[in-house]
């Protein structure tokens, strides 16, 4: 290290010395006083202590000089804060600016920043300056001198290394030294300030509370004599200082106390104990003995006591207090022992409760146990009460109640829980209002609460049910009534209380329902049912009654009770689901189960009077269509309109019901003969085939009637409903706007019917279905290369059965569905087959009935699949359909159409001109073939209508894109005709009979071969 360097600095650092010696020479007191100008004063003399440091530096070279200014103002900035350090920093700068020179800006920037981080420091420990740390000052002073040594980076390049390398070294070595020596000699002048303020404030503490306190104090050495007392002692004894401070305290103790007393003093000079406390009496000048608490010390100097402090609290009126209390609190328990009440003393300024024999009865505990814990009862009593038992103590104990009085429930040590009524009052206060004693009594009121418990449940019951009560006399007069009486009747409680019961009678129930009435009541003293009453307003309301009688201890009649509820509301409703359970919501007829009801009552009354009875059902023709193309609200329309045309159609005493949809019957009663029943028949007809407006709508329907008749076609209802469902399809089948009765071979017919649909089920599980199929030829040139694939059954028992006969049955039945797919999924195997075997394209063509398009679900989608895995198209399959499957919406006919046409599947319109032949259905859908019913090509040949109507038809079809197909062609001369008109395809037994698939394949497949 350079000495040139080291020696300069270090003179130039005791030059800080000067600071502790100008801060020693204010007097603190002038620091206190003129605080404001000692800042300023203190400021200048650092400032000008800076300026003296300065002006001895260790020059490098003339502008850059080195000297402790840095240290001088970190420091200054740590003990005497911003102000004056801010006139420091501001003096030495301009100094340094006078000086000049390349690093001028350098040090100005050094002093700022060295007080600034002083400030800054001192703003985070000021409570701590007295006792700073050595290692919090190092780095303090590190900090400071690192920064100071940044400010050099500013210097011009060439300086900046060989200053640093020249400099560094020595600053951080004696830099931080000085100023932590600087710190040391600070702190500790501080620290001797904050000990003497702290001195003054308990020496100040202790003279006040020595001369005003309210406790007695003395000073005494070794040899018990007082040195010093206040003047509360005197007071407390009665003698002047001077006359105490001429004796001893053992002259002034109580002799059966000194022997105690003594034995700790001698305890607390032989250095076992530090101080002690004893409760001591003193014998006053007047010769009273005055109770004092009394709390001793010692101080020692190298383990000998020197002198002894002793402080005394007059508790002498609390001790005669007590004694008071003791004394009346020995003759109260004399008198409580025997009674049922729990007893409690409360020493409040030591906190401790004494309780007598029946509290720890109460709480299910030993006694000692129960005082020798004085928070086990509070600690029992249930934590929601605990809070306001505490606050009603403390409000008594403050003096804003004139007594503690508090129920509570108390967890007894049993686990039970017991109602608690605990009373207390303060008995003895000190001079200055404080309470120091409070007794009470607590008192088991268990029963008591759990009566009144239930005498309030009791009350909220008869007030806020809502039942109606009231409570008579024996007599009937009416004592007391609740709340909902009130709300119910329309009667207050001034108006029916003293008035008979008799007031409430009403005229709806008749002098012999209450004669009944009040002679159960008489006779069993209670009675139960359903009144109806009116309101105060006569509003007619239902109640339901209950009326019971009390007995006195004679067992004579004391009072009645009445409850009653208003089941009007109850009554409606029951009316009402019993309406909607037994009536037709739409209509307002009787329903069915209301119909089996009427018919069972009717059977019991024909049968009594030997009367008959006509049962008509009635089914509405083309409703559906009505349904489908106006809509369901007209639909519904219509309906109501029917029921109100069928009752205005019948006498009061006949019944009108629905069945549901577009069924109805009606019940003739007490029918003397058939004229009759056909009269209402006919008017009904007639009445139904008028014109329904429907809206901006007109439409027309019929009915369809059957009749059967009791006891003459059946006896039961079930009979009687199924012969007149069966007459009412005979007169479907016969042309429908007609009736029909019921005759014993409908009955047989039903019989085979049910039988048929039997064999058929069975024939579907059994295959026993087979398909043959009947050519269609080329009318040109006789090729076959379409076939009409027809479905036999072949009956085990029954031989074949005409297609017919059990076709209808499998669509009524919904069979049709199974039987078709059946059919559709052979027919396209065979003609798989026929093309995979024999290399032959034949198309098959397959019937559809309406029911399969309603119903086939998810079919088509398997229809479609199954064509794809044959590879077969429209080449090979096409469907026949109806007409008027056309007509029928609902059943998405169009997107199925579609459907086969994107599969590539054809589709030929069968029986065209039978039924609803339209050309716009006919453009509408993608129709391939039209298919002329053979009743049209059976007298093609000799009826000229019939001849001009196929021509027509033919050529309207090949306007449209369309080939024709003629059924039914059976000769040679119907042949030619249809081939002269320019029809593209014949089929009939002209050709060929239906046969089976190897005889197809015989004849027309293989004959080439």
């Amino acid at each position: 290290m350079d000495k040139s360097i080291f020696l300069p600095l270090v003179q130039n650092a005791a030059l800080l010395l000067a600071l502790v010696f100008l801060y020693d020479a204010i007097p603190k007191k002038h620091q206190r006083q003129y605080f404001l100008l000692w800042r300023l004063g203190i400021g200048v003399l650092i400032g000008g202590i800076g300026v003296a440091i300065m002006s001895t530096p260790w020059m490098y070279e003339p502008g850059i000089i080195f000297d402790t200014r840095s240290v001088l103002l970190c420091v200054s900035g740590l003990f005497f804060g911003g102000l004056p350090t801010a006139i420091a920093v501001v003096i030495t700068a301009l100094y340094r600016l006078s000086i000049g020179g390349v690093a001028m800006w350098v040090g100005v920037g050094v002093i700022i920043t060295s007080g600034l981080i002083g400030v800054i420091w001192r703003h985070y420990r000021k409570a701590h300056l007295a006792s700073i740390s050595g290692t919090e000052v190092i780095s303090f002073a590190f900090l400071v001198h690192l920064v100071m040594l940044s400010w050099f980076f500013l210097l011009p390049g060439q300086h900046v290394v060989p200053v640093l390398s020249k400099i560094t070294l020595p600053i951080l070595l004696i830099y931080p030294l000085a100023t932590w020596l600087l710190s040391r000699l600070l702190s500790r002048r501080f620290e001797l300030e904050r000990d003497e303020q702290i001195r003054l404030q308990d020496d100040f503490l202790f003279r006040s509370q020595f001369n005003i306190g309210n406790i007695g104090i003395a000073i005494t050495g070794i040899d018990q004599k007082w040195i010093k007392v206040n003047p509360r002692l005197c007071q407390m004894l009665k003698y002047s200082e001077d006359e105490l401070l001429h004796m001893t305290w053992k002259q002034l103790t109580h002799p059966d106390d000194l022997d105690a007393d003594v034995a700790k003093f001698e305890q607390m000079l032989a250095g076992n104990i530090d101080n002690y406390e004893l409760d001591k009496r003193f014998i006053a000048k007047d010769g009273s003995l005055v109770y004092t608490h009394m709390t001793v010390a010692c101080k020692r100097t190298n383990h000998q006591v020197l002198l002894v402090i002793s402080g005394y609290l007059d508790v002498t009126a609390q001790t005669l207090a007590d004694r008071e209390v003791l004394a009346s609190r020995e003759q109260l328990e004399l008198v409580l022992s025997s009674s049922d009440l729990g007893v409690w003393d409360w020493d409040i300024r030591n906190d401790h409760i004494e309780r007598n024999t029946r509290s720890a009865d109460i709480l299910g505990c030993d006694i000692d146990m129960l005082n020798a814990n004085s928070r086990q009862w509070m600690d029992s009593i249930v934590a929601e009460d605990r809070p306001q038992v505490l606050q009603s103590i403390e409000a008594h104990i403050r003096g804003e109640t004139p007594q503690h009085r508090m129920e509570y429930r108390l967890k007894t040590l049993n686990r039970d829980v017991r109602w608690i009524l605990d009373t207390g009052k303060v008995v003895s206060r000190d001079a200055n209002n404080n309470a120091l004693r409070m007794c009470g009594t607590y008192t088991d009121i268990t029963e008591a609460k759990l009566i009144e418990e239930s005498l309030k449940l009791s009350a909220l019951v008869y007030d806020n049910s809502s039942e109606a009560m009231s409570v008579l006399d024996e007599n009937g007069v009416i004592i007391t009534v609740n709340a909902a009486f009130t709300e119910i009747t329309g009667y207050s409680e001034s108006e029916i209380r003293g008035q008979h019961i008799r007031m409430m009678y009403c005229d709806l129930n008749g002098h012999e329902f209450y004669q009944q009435m009040n002679d159960d009541i008489r006779d069993k003293g209670q009675w139960q049912g359903e009144m109806r009453q009116r309101r105060r307003n006569n509003e007619e309301y239902v109640i339901w009654l209950t009326i019971n009688t009390i007995k006195d201890k004679d067992g004579l009649p004391y009072r009645r009770v009445a409850l009653f509820s208003n089941i009007t509301d109850k009554k409606q409703s029951e009316h009402l689901i019993w309406k909607q359970a037994n009536y037709d919501t739409l209509t307002g007829l009787p329903n069915r189960r209301m119909l089996l009801e009427y018919l069972s009552a009717e059977i019991k009354n024909a049968d009594r009077n030997r009367t008959h009875f006509a049962l008509m059902f009635l089914d509405l023709d083309y409703f559906k269509e009505v349904n489908d193309t106006l809509g369901h609200a007209m639909g519904d329309q219509l309906l109501i309109e029917t029921a109100i045309r069928l009752k205005s159609s019948v006498r009061e005493a006949d019944v009108v019901a629905r069945l549901g949809g577009d069924e109805f019957t009606v019940v003739l009663s007490s029918m003397a003969d058939h004229k009759g029943i056909e009269r209402v028949a006919e008017h009904i007809l007639r009445r139904i085939a008028e014109p329904y407006y429907l809206g901006e709508e007109t439409a027309y329907i019929s009915a369809s009637i059957g009749i059967t008749l009791y006891p003459d076609d059946s006896t039961s209802i079930e009979g009687l409903l199924k012969h007149a469902d069966q007459a009412m399809y005979a007169a479907k089948d016969q042309g429908r706007n007609r009736f029909n009765y019921f005759t014993p071979s409908m009955q047989e017919y039903a019989k085979y019917r049910m039988r048929l649909i039997h064999d058929l089920r069975q024939a579907v599980l059994n295959k026993e279905f087979e398909l043959h199929y009947q050519p269609i030829v080329t009318m040109a040139t006789g090729e076959v290369l379409k076939a009409e694939a027809l479905l036999r059954w072949f009956h085990p028992e029954r031989g074949s059965v005409s297609p017919a006969e059990f076709i209808p049955v499998a669509e009524d039945t919904g069979l049709i569905v199974e039987i078709g797919n059946w059919v559709f999924e052979q027919a396209a195997r065979q003609s798989a087959q026929w093309r995979k075997t024999l290399g032959v394209e034949i198309q098959i063509s397959v019937n559809k009935s309406p029911i399969q398009f309603r119903d086939e679900g998810a079919l088509l989608h398997n229809w479609l699949e199954l064509l794809q895995q044959l590879d077969v198209t429209g080449a090979g399959v096409c469907v026949e359909i109806t007409e008027g499957l056309l007509l029928d919406a609902s059943m998405g006919v169009t997107e199925k159409l579609l459907a086969y046409r994107d599969a590539g599947v054809q589709v030929s319109l069968d029986d065209f001109g039978t039924g609803y032949s339209s050309l716009a259905y006919l453009k509408k859908f993608d129709i391939d073939y039209l298919k002329i019913d053979q009743s049209f090509t059976r007298n093609i040949d000799t009826d000229e209508n019939d001849h001009t109507l196929c021509e027509a038809i033919i050529v309207m079809a090949h306007k449209l894109g369309m080939k024709v197909i003629a059924e039914g062609v059976e000769t040679e001369a119907q042949r030619q005709v249809l081939l002269d008109a320019g029809c593209d395809y014949g089929q009939g037994y002209l050709f060929s009979k239906p046969v089976n698939a190897s005889e197809f394949a015989n004849k027309y497949l293989v004959k080439d071969i």
